[in-house]
């Protein structure tokens, strides 16, 4: 089907939508719309309690005539306002709580493939009945919007924080008015980050950005390594990098603990390596040249929060995620090796001795699906 130019569906779901507004396929509409993601504008001084909530308005739906409540598909969300966010939905939250049987639902109003559909009470049976025949939408997923950049310096930066975004199965290549939603996106940052206003936001990404995440003993031991293969020419094995980590050590007054635990690290970095070549994630003899990557890719996954938490306004956030870009593409010389390095702080961050599967999906789908920014952005 072609698209009235210059207008282009950013994603799957608002292609589907065009398509089956188009073709009258009520069916199709319903399908697509219990896979999406939903979203209600609100005020943000209403989301943040300043005020009271507003009544549900409805407005006059300009194609039906009727009566309707407005909804927004993701790619279909209008650029950031720092007075303007978006509560997230479905279809089946909105099948259960709709306010007035004569009131219509509108999708994407006054976009192309924007459509309204009835709501009465049989109507919403029929929703829901779509959505408990809908799986879930599962992590590791790429999502690329075509709206968003696919080259350049932003879009380098953005695809080092891919693997995150394609864990959550939401666009990677977008820097913009929501992640998840305003409320969840608040709340990541507070719950997982402990970044409550601007200025602890700010701390943090500068504190990613300059690699200063748990990662610090492996950064260590991993320069060291580094610094042995250019010297002498191959790489060590485990029991020859151990030695000399431990010597240097020594040779710093460190403490037994502080021997003990950096030991500790280089036996765990050795076996994660082991396990990311099995899996496919390293070559035969790879290895992990630096595990800075998954600061650089929570940097900016933290600017993406930030810019729809309303700590930051889109130029900072997007100097943050092109100068991760930047420090990634000096740290590694490949994304196969930023990967590597990703996986590793992962886990050292989180105590995994494995890759979990969600991230094991989000890298092997980054390699090999034809759209992954990996395949399709000049690492440096």
């Amino acid at each position: 089907m072609q698209f009235a130019p210059p207008w282009t569906p950013p994603t799957d779901i608002e292609r589907r939508l065009y398509e089956s507004t188009a073709r009258g396929d009520w069916d199709g509409q319903i399908g697509a719309l219990a896979e999406a993601g939903l979203f209600v504008g609100v005020a943000r001084a209403e989301a943040d309690g300043l005020v009271p909530p507003a009544p549900l308005a409805p407005y006059r739906d300009p194609v039906s005539g009727k009566r309707a409540l407005p909804v927004l598909t993701r790619g279909a969300l209008p650029p950031w306002r720092p007075d303007w966010v978006f509560q997230r939905t479905s279809l089946a939250e909105l099948a259960q709580e709709w306010p007035h049987d004569k009131w219509w639902l509108a999708v994407n109003p006054g976009l192309p493939g924007g459509t309204a559909v009835p709501a009465t009470p049989l109507d919403r049976e029929a929703w829901l009945e779509v959505c408990a025949e809908t799986p879930r939408p599962a992590g590791g997923r790429l999502v690329t919007s075509l709206a968003g950049p696919l080259h350049g310096p932003l879009a380098r930066g953005l695809a080092c924080g891919a693997p995150l975004a394609v864990a959550e199965a939401v666009p990677w290549n977008v820097l913009g008015a929501v992640h998840h939603d305003y409320d969840a996106d608040r709340a990541a940052l507070r719950d997982t980050w402990g970044v409550t206003d601007p200025t602890g936001w700010r701390w943090l990404t500068d504190r990613l950005l300059a690699g200063e995440g748990p990662g610090r003993e492996a950064e260590f031991a991993l320069r060291a390594r580094e610094g042995m293969a250019e010297h002498e020419g191959r790489v060590p094995d485990t029991d020859r990098w151990r030695q000399s980590v431990t010597h240097v050590l020594l040779h710093r007054a460190a403490s037994r603990e502080e021997v003990r635990a950096l030991d500790d690290v280089v036996v765990r970095v050795a076996g994660f390596e082991e396990r990311l070549r099995r899996d496919g994630l390293l070559p035969p003899d790879g290895r992990a040249c630096s595990a800075v990557a998954y600061d650089h890719g929570c940097a900016v996954a933290v600017a993406r929060l930030g810019l729809a938490a309303r700590y930051c306004d889109p130029a900072e956030a997007e100097r943050i995620v092109v100068e991760a870009g930047v420090r990634s593409a000096a740290a590694y010389p490949s994304w196969q090796a930023f990967s590597a390095g990703f996986l590793l702080g992962r886990a050292l961050r989180s105590g995994e001795e494995e890759p979990g599967r969600t991230a094991l999906l989000a890298h092997r789908a980054l390699a090999a699906d034809p759209g992954s920014p990996w395949l399709n952005i000049t690492w440096s």
